[in-house]
């Protein structure tokens, strides 16, 4: 019979500075009040570029085919939405990255997390049978 293996070190967390989680938290709020800036800015627009159009008779209840043409051709929807975009990314990657690293802390703060003492489950069935 072999012996049993020593136990592991407790594994260290990382730490992230504060100052950058206060930094990740900063750039979330700019960019979801630059998300909301340019929707608000893209709605107008479009909300003009409706009216323009519902004057000439071309609408997506009357006329969908020419409306989507002319949406489609329009630079200044183009410029609004692609700025929507932007900001809808930036939050998006913010949101993910301050995610992440509270899901790391809570993961590698959690003893329950690490191997047991006594070793690795050695088949499949093992992993998934409640503990």
């Amino acid at each position: 019979m072999s012996p049993a293996p020593a136990p592991r070190p407790a594994l260290a967390v990382p730490s992230v500075p504060r100052s950058y989680v206060r930094y990740l938290q900063a750039k979330l709020l700019e960019a979801e009040a630059g998300l909301t800036a340019m929707n608000e800015k893209y709605d107008r627009t479009k909300a003009r570029f409706d009216r323009c159009y519902a004057r000439r008779g071309i609408s997506p209840e009357t006329d969908i085919v020419n409306y989507i043409n002319a949406k489609s051709i329009n630079p200044e929807l183009k410029f609004w939405y692609g700025k929507v975009e932007h900001f809808q990314r930036e939050v998006a990657a913010y949101g993910a990255a301050l995610t992440g690293l509270d899901a790391a802390r809570r993961l590698l703060g959690d003893d329950g997390y690490r191997v047991q003492e006594h070793g690795r489950p050695r088949n499949r069935r093992a992993l998934n049978r409640a503990g």
